[in-house]
Parts: C-alpha cells; sequence; structure tokens
C-alpha cells in the first residue's frame, strides 16, 4: 500500500493492506460461525422499520440528508446513520453491525470476493458520483497535474522530476483502492508522505510548496477548515494521459460527464434479506437522485429539467 517516508521502511509498505485483509479474515470468521448472511426483520417492509447505515465518514452529511428526506416520505422508516472510518465502513455490514452501507470508491479484489459468496449473495448499486481532488497551497509552481504525473510520483520513480510530493491521511484505505485502481498501479507499493488525518492534511499542504494533497471531494467540502486555511489553498485541475484531453477541474458536471479523470462511484450495498434495505437502495437510485444533486455529490444520472415557456 502506500509507504511514509524513507525511515518507514518495509513495515509500513504493507500496512494498508496487512490491516484490510485481516480485518475481511476477521469477518469471514464470523460469516462462517454463522451461516449466511444478515436476514430481514419480519417485521420491516421496504418503506418500514429501521435500519442501520453505516457510512464513509466524510459521506455523512449526505447519508443523513437522504435519511430524512425518506423518513418524510415513509414516516415508519427510520434510518440511523453511523459515520466509520474507511476501512471499516464494509466490515460492519459483513460483521452484520449494519443493515447496509455507503462507501465511496473503488472496492479491493477481496471485498468484491467476499460480497459474491453464495451464502452472502450481497448487492453493490451506484447511487452517486465523487472524486478525488488534488489540492495545493498557493504558493505552489503547479498549474495542475496529470495522472501520469501523480502515477509517476506514487511509484517513486524520479520524484525530482515531478517537482511535488503526495500527501494522503494514512487512515483513509478507499482511497488508496481508488488510487489503484484509477491510476492503474497494479500491485506495486504506493509512496506518498502521510497525516493523521483530512484537515492535518490540509495544514500541511498550506504551507508546503512542494505538497500535492489527495483527498475526496466530498471530505473537502465537509471539513471545518477556518477561512485563513482554506484561503491559502488551491484545487488543482487534473488532465488525463489521453491524446488532446486538458486538464479540468472538478466540477459536477465534469464528474458527471467522465471529464474529469479521478472521478469516483458511490456505492450502496447490503445483503438481500432485509426489505428495508432493499427499499432504500431502490429510492437511493431513482428519486434520491435529487438529494445527492442538492448536496455535495453529483448524481449518478442526470436528472431531468422542465423548462417552462411563457
Amino acid at each position: 500500500m502506500i509507504t511514509g517516508n524513507k525511515n518507514s521502511g518495509d513495515r509500513k509498505r504493507s500496512a494498508g493492506a496487512a490491516f484490510m485483509r485481516s480485518s475481511l479474515a476477521a469477518a469471514l470468521l464470523v460469516l462462517s460461525m454463522s451461516g449466511c448472511g444478515a436476514g430481514g426483520d419480519a417485521r420491516t417492509s421496504a418503506t418500514e422499520g429501521t435500519l442501520r447505515l453505516a457510512v464513509d465518514a466524510s459521506l455523512a452529511e449526505a447519508a443523513v440528508s437522504q435519511a430524512e428526506i425518506f423518513s418524510a416520505h415513509y414516516p415508519e422508516a427510520s434510518v440511523a446513520v453511523t459515520p466509520e472510518l474507511t476501512g471499516k465502513t464494509l466490515l460492519t455490514l459483513l460483521k452484520r453491525e449494519s443493515d447496509a452501507v455507503l462507501v465511496n470508491g473503488s472496492l479491493l479484489p477481496e471485498e468484491d470476493s467476499l460480497l459474491a459468496r453464495p451464502k452472502l449473495g450481497g448487492r453493490k448499486e451506484p447511487v452517486a458520483r465523487d472524486a478525488l481532488i488534488c489540492i495545493v497551497s498557493r504558493l505552489s509552481p503547479l498549474d495542475s497535474v496529470s495522472t501520469g504525473a501523480l502515477g509517476a510520483a506514487l511509484s517513486g520513480r524520479n520524484p525530482s522530476k515531478t517537482g511535488f510530493i503526495v500527501w494522503t491521511a494514512r487512515n483513509d484505505y478507499r482511497l488508496l483502492a481508488t488510487l489503484r485502481h484509477l491510476l492503474d498501479t497494479g500491485d506495486a507499493a504506493l509512496h506518498a508522505m502521510q497525516t493523521d488525518s483530512d484537515s492535518l492534511l490540509v495544514e500541511k499542504t498550506a504551507v508546503d510548496p512542494r505538497a500535492v494533497g489527495l483527498l475526496y471531494l466530498s471530505a473537502w467540502n465537509t471539513l471545518s477548515l477556518s477561512e485563513t486555511t482554506r484561503s491559502r489553498i488551491r484545487m488543482l485541475p487534473v488532465a488525463s494521459e489521453k491524446e488532446g484531453s486538458g486538464a479540468v477541474m472538478p466540477s459536477e458536471q465534469h464528474i458527471y460527464d467522465g471529464q474529469y479523470p479521478l472521478a469516483t462511484l458511490v456505492y450502496y450495498i447490503y445483503i438481500p434479506g432485509n426489505p428495508l434495505a432493499a427499499g432504500l437502495g431502490s429510492w437511493l437510485s431513482r428519486e434520491g437522485q435529487k438529494g445527492f444533486e442538492r448536496n455535495y455529490l453529483a448524481p449518478l444520472r442526470q436528472l431531468p429539467r422542465t423548462i417552462i415557456l411563457k
């Protein structure tokens, strides 16, 4: 996974992967001892009952808003939203500590494999769009960055040539998996400096002209930062390696139409057998798209517009 500085050694090289694999192994043991996936509550229906929804922390505000709108439409339904670290969100579902989850970005192959087990049969449905963003200090000489340059910097090749150092938050395991998928780095070790949180990542980037901070757009939009700190940060446009492509900002339109090369999907995942979990998933994919459009996530599909001609 991502390594720290040169003094961190091989022990940290696989820390993220080891954490995820050991946690998944523990979840698999729980499932094997308890039989098939989480069953539904006989007292629930698609619009009635109580649902435990675990979400990646950066998605919490959007999830709470959607839960409130859903319950307003269906007063007999209650959705309790619990924010989690990205390495633990899906595990709450596998361990039956939640009924459904909302996760940001790519799943690890081990996670997809575990969800696909016959006794589990987990459903993974895309419901919204987000993006990884690159932030720099206003003192940075960079005007844009390419996915190729990011890949080169993270691979540790020619760090002096790229002219910048990548920083990430050490506890965002979903971001690491998404980086591997978007940049197609395979199993090679990724090299980046690390902070303990996204807030510290922003503060570090603000004072280091060579730093490029990587975090989710949803995290950036929901961080509690002072105006002084935000004023010292710029967001970089990103270019893909496709011929003729230019650098674009992570606007909702660019995320939606695929022009922004670090766009990601937000997935709603549940185990069949809980009617309310299925009902909320269906609602998020349809009526809930308006809620995503109104907050800091982009909807999965473009919503129709009504134009009134006078």
